[in-house]
């Protein structure tokens, strides 16, 4: 029996910790979840090629000049010329690359492992669109390329409709069938392919009814459409078109011709050209979306996204109203932003926190299944912990506008429950903010370590050397972070080249300080962040993580067991409370990685050409030009 997703929703993952924070909803929209109702309007018919009358039989058509007789094509209009476009009808977001470039501009498969966010940078946020849209901060959603969604009353069934009169640039329909396709891709490939999500927990998946999409699941799982069917960081990020990828390699297949006028998309952009030096993208006025009433034509008519300059150039380049967004810079040098560019924005506008509690936890990782001192003995990295003290690194990296972390969790209110049980656990193992050099002693002497007349930890003539991979947007916690740890008798160093981060995720270097998420998200659960470290994420050395945030490579079968009940039940059931204190126990006794604070997200958005940047009194996305959700900023932007 199927369940409607209003009614599932009351035990779905995201009713359920939304009833965690003392929430309750008596109303739950399917079709959209915005406070308005969806506009309506008589679709236009695509024209048809008519056929002239012969006596002479004709020959069968080739399949798309059928697909043209039965109306099922549509011509797609010519694009706007990117020269054409004014400053003031352009948006100029940088974001990504490494050193004013883009290393991998030609990669259009969001799939294809070793990238460097190239699907991230430009397509995720013009031309690709979801079957349904997530708001990472309100737990909200909307319908998008799916218009309807059942889930059954045991969890292992979703099925999906998908909505009419959506087509791709190329003038093919968009169906069911492209759906399908993808996730039989992506199953099939799901050990070799990242930005995976939890495909591994798909049994089949297939077309019923026309234009529906059946999932069935190998176990129940609450969440699964939340993890996997959404922009929330989920597989639904890339729908592939099957007309064009069937018979590729995916592994190969970068989807970048110009010549045959690829990537194409859904979207409300198309891409005018591609280079190391930028991406740019123009309006199709021919948008489905349109012609359906879903959505109105974007203002907008020109995206460029442009690869990151070094802090004082970027920097300087939102002051000359050069760029109209971009990522994050420290706090000093966002506030000398805002002091020169009164029109630079903000979430939080230009007030503290200057941004949002992000759902991406900082942290000391570890690669777990190396051969390093640290991977092999949970003392050294208790001893790493304590060498740590937390409050002089926020205070420092982020001029005291931060938070302290200790776990994987983003702290939204829905987790406050959770955070209490916690309490007893930090108190066993002394975790709190400062340092605390005498359980340093205690666990490295455990680990069968002392101290050299240079004052560092050895042990049979080795000492332990750790050159920890830093992010450019992470570089002020390196320092601080490099010196605590010295002075604990560890010999680390900070190493910014280019790389250290996709190296670390491949197993192939032992430490990297970043983030982990999606963790937190006002309406999720701790399931998906401690699903993170479950040995169906794990991967050899060597192998790319099944998503950006897998790379702990730790084992556990007792946490495992306890994971994979939690993801069979609804948060509410009393019993989830007590799986996650059990799990957390394990976790805390292992320690496999080390977390320092909360990421706060200070993208800026620029006021000068454009108006209508989300902030927390206009809460209709993300101001980060990295997530999907940036889509909806290029769709409801307004020029001024």
């Amino acid at each position: 029996m199927q369940r409607s997703f209003e009614s599932a929703m009351r035990y779905s993952w995201l009713f359920r910790l939304i009833a965690l924070s003392m929430v309750v909803t008596t109303v739950m929209v399917a079709a959209v979840a915005c406070a308005e109702e969806e506009p309506t309007a008589t679709p236009v018919p695509p024209t048809a090629t008519p056929v002239p009358p012969t006596a002479t039989p004709e020959p069968e058509p080739e399949p798309e000049e059928a697909m043209k007789e039965d109306g099922m094509m549509m011509e797609p209009a010519p694009l706007i010329d990117p020269d054409s476009v004014s400053r003031e009808k352009t948006l100029i977001v940088m974001s990504g690359g490494q050193d004013g470039r883009y290393p991998d501009w030609e990669n259009f498969n969001n799939y294809v492992p070793g990238g460097t966010g190239g699907w991230h940078t430009g397509p995720l946020q013009t031309m690709s669109e979801p079957l349904i849209m997530f708001n990472l901060l309100s737990g909200e959603h909307q319908m998008w390329l799916a218009e309807e969604m059942d889930i059954s009353d045991d969890f292992t069934e979703v099925i999906l409709t998908i909505r009419d009169g959506v087509y791709w640039s190329d003038g093919h329909p968009f169906t069911a069938e492209d759906v399908a396709f993808t996730f039989e891709t992506v199953h099939g490939l799901q050990d070799q392919l990242v930005h995976t999500a939890e495909i591994h927990l798909l049994d089949t998946v297939e077309v019923i009814d026309g234009n529906k999409v059946k999932f069935t699941l190998l176990e129940p799982s609450p969440s699964w459409w939340v993890n996997t069917l959404t922009s929330n960081h989920g597989l639904s990020e890339h729908i592939l078109p099957k007309h064009i990828w069937e018979g590729k390699n995916v592994l190969e297949f970068t989807f970048y011709d110009p010549d045959q006028g690829w990537p194409i998309s859904t979207g409300p952009f198309a891409l005018a050209s591609a280079s190391p030096e930028q991406k740019v993208f123009v309006r199709r006025d021919d948008w489905w979306a349109v012609e359906t009433g879903f959505m109105d034509l974007p203002e907008i008519e020109k995206v460029v996204y442009i690869p990151q300059r070094e802090e004082t150039a970027r920097a300087q380049m939102i002051i000359r109203n050069e760029i109209d967004a971009m990522s994050m810079v420290p706090v000093d040098t966002l506030l000398d932003v805002f002091e020169q560019n009164p029109e630079v924005v903000s979430w939080s506008k230009q007030e503290p926190p200057y941004g949002y509690l992000d759902w991406c936890p900082i942290g000391l990782f570890v690669n777990n299944a190396g051969d390093s001192p640290v991977a092999q003995s949970k003392d050294i990295r208790w001893a790493l912990n304590y060498a740590l003290n937390r409050e002089t690194l926020v205070s420092n990296a982020e001029r005291g506008a931060g938070t302290i972390a200790y776990h994987m969790i983003t702290p939204y209110s829905w987790f406050d429950p959770f955070e209490e049980v916690l309490q007893p656990i930090y108190d066993k193992h002394s975790l709190n903010e400062v340092e605390h050099y005498d359980l340093i002693d205690e666990r490295m002497a455990a680990a069968g370590y002392s101290k050299n007349s240079d004052d560092m930890w050895e042990k049979d003539g080795e000492i332990i050397e750790m050159s920890i991979g830093f992010p450019t947007w992470l570089a002020r916690y390196g320092v601080h972070i490099v010196r605590q740890l010295q002075d604990a008798g560890f010999a680390a160093e900070m190493d910014q080249s280019p790389g250290t981060g996709e190296a670390f995720g491949r197993g192939e270097r032992d430490y990297q300080f970043g983030c982990k998420g999606p963790s937190g998200v006002l309406g999720a659960d701790p399931y998906y962040m401690l699903s993170l470290y479950s040995s169906a994420t794990f991967r050899d050395i060597g192998e790319p993580p099944v998503n950006p945030w897998a790379t702990a490579r730790w084992r556990n079968e007792e946490f495992d067991e306890i994971v994979t009940e939690m993801s069979k039940i609804p948060a509410t059931d009393p019993q989830t409370m007590d799986l996650f204190e059990d799990a957390m126990e394990i976790w805390y006794e292992e320690l496999p990685d080390i977390y320092v604070s909360q990421l706060i997200i200070r993208h800026l958005g620029n006021e000068n050409y454009w108006e209508g940047w989300p902030s927390f009194d206009n809460n209709y996305g993300v101001l980060h030009p990295w997530q999907q959700e940036f889509l909806k900023i290029t769709t409801g932007l307004k020029s001024k």
